[in-house]
This record gives structure tokens, C-alpha cells and sequence, in this order.
């Protein structure tokens, strides 16, 4: 799994999904771009673009993927789209990951 091999932010990531008390995909990505605002201080500049590109783009994909996520089917193919965002972030030549 991409989102937990991120190390404690990834973990906190994963629990915000599986935990976060969201009913709208618009909630589900608020929530996690505050959980990367809160690491950034924190984070290598490698994990800092990789974060970057993530909040960038997961309102878009949870917007077009879900009308809803209030239930647990939902949130394991938020976990799904979060990876394979994380995983067109790594090849992305300017990141260097």
C-alpha cells in the first residue's frame, strides 16, 4: 500500500479515510488535505512535492469517483484512488522519488 509505506503521515492518512466522520467526497478530501498541512512543517522536500501534488489533485478525483462516502466500501476505494495518485506522483520526473 503506497498511502502507509509514506511512514506516520501515511498512517494518519489512512486513518483520516477509513475514520473521518465525512459523508461528502468534498469532506473526505478537506480532511485529508488538512492532515498534509498539518505534516508539511515536518516533511523532506521530496515528501513535500509528493504531498503537494496529492492535496492538488484528490478533490478532483474523490469529486469524480463518489457522490457519497458514508459508507466503508466507499472509503476503501478512496484508500485505492489515494494510491494510485501517490504512485503517478512518484514517476513524475521533477519529484525524483
Amino acid at each position: 500500500m503506497h498511502v502507509l509505506a509514506l511512514g506516520v503521515v501515511g498512517v494518519r492518512l489512512y486513518a483520516r479515510i477509513l475514520t473521518s466522520d465525512s459523508d461528502k467526497p468534498d469532506e473526505l478530501a478537506d480532511n485529508l488535505v488538512d492532515e498534509i498541512n498539518c505534516y508539511m512543517p515536518r516533511a523532506t522536500p521530496a515528501e513535500q512535492q509528493l504531498l503537494f501534488q496529492l492535496a492538488c489533485e484528490v478533490h478532483e478525483v474523490f469529486g469524480e469517483s463518489f457522490e457519497r462516502v458514508d459508507e466503508l466500501s466507499y472509503r476503501l476505494q478512496a484508500v485505492d484512488l489515494v494510491n494510485d495518485l501517490l504512485s503517478k506522483a512518484r514517476e513524475l520526473p521533477q519529484l525524483g522519488l
